[in-house]
């Protein structure tokens, strides 16, 4: 069973290697790029553990492993690219990327993925609305496929971003209640 939080992503103590969500995309990133992009500080990966069931009550489980993650980034937008942009400045404005979610297969149909959404807009909401951190007018994605656009479209607060179905937006404004 997951822990009830997420943590950094910490490869001393995390097995990536054993994370499989079923995308292929969504797979290599964490298992070769989340970290080496966390250490050049490009973003954050933030990880939901587990101990799997072969290792509960033993003396030296090993490495946790990971039920779900996500990671985050900040990105600029120029104006037009943004719904409503009627009073916003000519030049790009803040955003945060969620560049990546995933769960493992172990957790699928759980809820799992409704929860790590929430919790990673919460966490983007926060970094946004904290006077010491870094301020954004809301939440962009880039969507993988037509299951993940599935996904996404059954929350009632994303707008599409631009033509492209696949790259959606969530200003911060209608997080504040999530």
């Amino acid at each position: 069973m997951p822990t009830a939080e997420f943590l950094p992503l910490d490869t001393k103590a995390i097995n990536v290697k054993s994370f499989d969500c079923g995308k292929d995309a969504i797979n290599t990133y964490l298992r070769r790029y989340a970290a080496k992009n966390m250490a050049l500080n490009l973003n954050r990966t933030f990880v939901l553990p587990y101990t799997p069931e072969a290792y509960i009550g033993k003396e030296s489980p090993g490495k946790s492993h990971v039920a779900a993650y996500y990671t985050l980034a900040h990105q600029t937008l120029v104006r037009e690219e943004l719904p409503d942009p009627s009073r916003l400045p000519r030049y790009p404005v803040p955003v945060i990327l969620l560049a990546q979610l995933g769960i493992d297969r172990r957790f699928h149909r759980q809820g799992l993925g409704a929860k790590t959404l929430v919790y990673a807009l919460r966490h983007a909401y926060q970094i946004a609305s904290n006077p010491k951190g870094i301020p954004a007018l809301g939440v962009v994605l880039d969507v993988l496929d037509q299951d993940a656009l599935a996904f996404y479209q059954s929350f009632d607060f994303f707008l599409p971003l631009t033509d492209n179905p696949k790259k959606l937006f969530v200003p911060m404004r209608s997080l504040e209640t999530l």
